[in-house]
Formats: C-alpha cells, structure tokens, sequence
C-alpha cells in the first residue's frame, strides 16, 4: 500500500464525519442556506490564496523537476478553476472577489497558516502530504455528491458540485498523489511525519466546514 493510500485509510472517520456534517449535508440536497454558503465560499476564497502560495512554495523545494513543473500546475491552473467558482458565486450577492473586506475565520488561517510553514520549513514530502487532504477530500465530497446534480439539474449550487464531481479534478488528485507515494517510497526518513501532517490537515478540513456553518468569528474585546 503507498503513503496516500495509507493516509487516506487512517483519516477516513474524519471524512465520514464531513459528509454527516449538516453543512455538507444540506449542500448536497440543495437546502444550505445560502448565507452560510457565502461565508464559506469567502473563507475559501482567503484559504485558496494562501494555500496556493504554500503549493507553489514546495513545487520550488520539490527535488526533482517533473513533479515540480506538476505541482506548479497545480497552483496555477487548479487554483484558477476555483477562484473563477467563488468569483461566480460571489458576484451573485454583489461581493468583489478582489475586494473581500472580511478577514478569515480563526479556523481558516490556523489550517492555512500550519501549510505554509510546513511548506517553508518542514522536509518537502510533510510539506506535500499535508497539502494531499484538500485534493482528496474535495473529490471525494464532490464524488458522493454528483448524483445530486444528476437528479436535480437546477439544484441551487450546481456549479460547486459540477467543479468538485468533474473527473478532471479526481485526475489531477491521483497525480497528486502519485508524486507523494514516489517520494515516499525513495526515502522513507519522513513517512511518520508526513502521516502527522496529512491528519492534522484532515481534521482542519473538518473544522473549515464547521466553522462556515456555526459562524465562527473572531472574539471581541
């Protein structure tokens, strides 16, 4: 069995927790009301700038350069699909993408903020296997979700389903990890660690759901 199949295996009651979380839930059969989804969609918004910045930072740290020129990608064109999402959802309720006067939750930059160190400071493959959750998961989520936009082509967030359920995404998850599983197979000093950072980013994401759907703010003096 390979690192991300290892992972995957070991984190999988916090993924059976996110698709029972009624966030989830209630995105799938189209009821989530729709304030809570727009505050999702802002704190993923401030989360993907972030996060692609740590993938691009371990794409310059990768050792070898094909999986580097991959991981690159994955900042550039990845991150683009998701943000042309959020723009779309969005400017629906009048909020400019470039513009977001909201700060993060708490719960968004302590997930974020723990990427990009790791990204910056831990050996390249923790930095990675930390990163792998927010592939898997998403396509998962989208995955188990699909049959929802099948059943219900005017389903109210068609368009989030339609980005997470869409086999390219799955494709571009299994390349992620594949990049994984080989560095992990060449030098296996960090597998405990990288198993560390995958949980941890399992849980967070977890947490990102939750926070989005309790309206979790910053506390005031």
């Amino acid at each position: 069995m390979g690192f991300s199949a290892d992972a995957w295996n070991r984190a999988k009651p916090w993924y059976d927790a996110i698709l029972a979380h009624p966030f989830v839930r209630e995105l799938g059969d189209g009821s989530l009301d729709r304030k809570v989804f727009l505050r999702y969609m802002i704190d993923d918004a401030h989360y993907l700038a972030r996060y692609s910045r740590a993938l691009a930072t371990t794409a310059a740290r990768w050792p070898e350069p094909d999986g580097a020129a991959a991981i690159a990608r994955f900042a550039a064109g990845a991150v683009d699909a998701e943000r042309l999402l959020h723009a779309s959802f969005l400017d629906e309720a009048g909020i400019e993408l470039s513009n977001l006067d909201t700060e993060p939750t708490p719960t968004c930059l302590a997930y974020v903020h723990s990427l990009q160190a790791d990204a910056s400071l831990a050996p390249v493959g923790v930095a990675m296997a930390g990163l792998l959750p927010c592939f898997r998961i998403y396509a998962e989520v989208g995955q188990h979700l699909a049959g929802a936009l099948a059943e219900r082509p005017d389903h109210p967030y068609a368009a989030w389903l339609a980005t997470y359920g869409d086999p390219e995404f799955a494709a571009d998850t299994r390349r992620a990890e594949a990049l994984v599983d080989n560095l992990a197979e060449v030098d296996t000093t960090n597998v405990e660690q990288m198993h560390h950072a995958y949980a941890r980013a399992s849980r967070f994401e977890w947490m990102f759901w939750d926070a989005s759907y309790q309206g979790e703010t910053w506390p005031m003096p």
